[in-house]
């Protein structure tokens, strides 16, 4: 009877020490590594070194190949070809459906710091025209009428 209780002690230990991994769970992704690689592509865009902006890009995706990487990749390229660089052009094309393929929910406003997005509101509100002329009135949207409900007259 003695055995009894030695022997399902070491059977714990066992199966705890197996359990236990003897070194620390590393991460899949170096996310630290390649957040700072989108850092510095969003800075090399903003001053537009569109070239050094996409290897920067290139090493994030290569770290951490998400939507996000993708998609600043693809926008850097498409930066890079407006100028009608077409393998440019096909490149951005590319890299935007790799970013929607990995998550075909990805928005990429919500990366944008909310004083761009108010910007962009504010602009977009301003380059909006009023019609004018003698149809100005029939473009313009028409409010419904409120339905009210009457007694008939007796």
């Amino acid at each position: 009877m003695s055995k009894n209780p030695v022997f399902a002690f070491l059977i714990t230990a066992l199966m705890i020490m197996v359990a236990t991994p003897a070194f620390p769970e590393e991460e899949l992704f170096d996310t630290a590594t390649a957040s700072r690689h989108m850092e510095q592509g969003v800075a090399l865009l903003k001053a537009k070194q569109y070239d050094a902006a996409i290897n920067e890009f290139e090493e994030s995706a290569s770290i951490n190949p998400d939507a996000q990487a993708y998609y600043y990749l693809g926008y850097a390229y498409y930066l890079k070809g407006r100028g009608g660089d077409e393998k440019s052009r096909k490149n951005a094309r590319d890299n935007f459906a790799k970013a929607y393929e990995i998550d075909p929910s990805f928005t990429p406003s919500k990366f944008k710091s909310t004083e761009t997005l108010q910007t962009e509101v504010v602009t977009q509100h301003e380059n909006q025209t009023l019609p004018s002329g003698p149809d100005a009135r029939k473009s313009l949207p028409q409010s419904q009428p409120t339905s009210t409900t009457t007694k008939p007259n007796p």
